[in-house]
Parts: C-alpha cells; sequence; structure tokens
C-alpha cells in the first residue's frame, strides 16, 4: 500500500516540479545561466598544503567561479564584506560526481574516498578574474592513494532546487609543483 505525503510536503513537491523552484530569487534562465557559467569556469588546483610542502597529496581542489551580480559587487566595494542569504543561488547549488578516471604517475587506479561524490559546494575566497568580482565555489577531492601527478576526468553535474542541473567533464592534469593557476598568484 502506498503511503501519502503530508499535504505540505506534496504541495511543495509538486510546485518543484511544476514550477521550478518558486519563493527563490531567480528564475530558472537565471539559474540555467548561472548553472553553465559555472560549469565553464573550473579549475584544477592544488590543495593549500600541496601548493606550499609540494609533496606527494591525496587530495585537490575543484574550483569554480562565477561574477558577482552588479549590486553584490558595488556592496563589496562599498562596505569591504559580501552579505551572504541562505536564498543565494551560490549557497544552493550542489554537485554529484556521476562518473571519473584518475590515474596517478605510477599508473594506478585512483579512487575517491567514501562519500564525497555529492553534496554542497564549499566556499572559497572572493577574487577578480578578468578584472571581474567573483565568488568561488569548490569541491575538496580526497583520494585513497598519493599523487605525484594526477590525470583523467570527472564529470559533475551542478544542480539547484527545482530540479535543475547542468553536467560538466572536467579534465584533470595535475602536478604537485604545479603553480596555483587564479590570477595574480
Amino acid at each position: 500500500m502506498k503511503k501519502l505525503l503530508p499535504w505540505p510536503v506534496l504541495a511543495v513537491s509538486l510546485a518543484f516540479q511544476a514550477h521550478g523552484a518558486p519563493g527563490l530569487p531567480y528564475s530558472a534562465d537565471e539559474a540555467r545561466t548561472w548553472l553553465a557559467s559555472l560549469g565553464a569556469h573550473v579549475m584544477v588546483i592544488n590543495a593549500d598544503l600541496t601548493l606550499r610542502r609540494k609533496l606527494p597529496a591525496k587530495a585537490f581542489d575543484l574550483l569554480a567561479y562565477y561574477p558577482l551580480s552588479k549590486d553584490k559587487a558595488d556592496a563589496y566595494k562599498r562596505t569591504g564584506q559580501l552579505v551572504k542569504k541562505k536564498d543565494d543561488i551560490a549557497n544552493l547549488v550542489t554537485y554529484r560526481i556521476t562518473n571519473y578516471r584518475l590515474t596517478n604517475e605510477k599508473n594506478e587506479t585512483l579512487q575517491l574516498e567514501e562519500d564525497m561524490d555529492s553534496g554542497p559546494l564549499q566556499n572559497f575566497p572572493l577574487w577578480t578574474y578578468d578584472k571581474v568580482l567573483c565568488g568561488q565555489l569548490g569541491v575538496y577531492v580526497k583520494l585513497d592513494k598519493p599523487f605525484e601527478r594526477v590525470k583523467g576526468y570527472m564529470t559533475l553535474v551542478w544542480e539547484v532546487p527545482g530540479g535543475m542541473a547542468h553536467e560538466t567533464r572536467v579534465p584533470v592534469d595535475l602536478s604537485i609543483t604545479d603553480k596555483d593557476p587564479r590570477p595574480g598568484i
């Protein structure tokens, strides 16, 4: 026998399916554009510890950036702070790793550590790309074996409430001696 959902849960669920994400501060077109932009600006970088020590590592970062809205950038320039709201799209986006293939310099297959193939994105500090103030979101990728060089790919699906998603295949070719690719470093 099917168990029916309580009315409020059912109503919210149907509303999300039928109209996107009602009550959220962005439209479906804005969300689609935002996710595509996020997917287009992904970098594979060494974790901070690896950038400093240059020793074999078991982790790296996938870092995606997005331009701040004019209002947020202006507010930041005026106050030196960025006020984040719970319903900001950057706070609502999640990711899933749908597939990957990674190998180290010994041609060993590397596996992700358990429980790290989905979830909320981490906020990274603001950064300027092409003279535009940007927010940065990322995934800390933890592996089962160390590497001096890791090669392969990861396929990420970025998602926002309302069922909207964008898939990005990220090529991975990283050495522990690589410099930070962010401008100004």
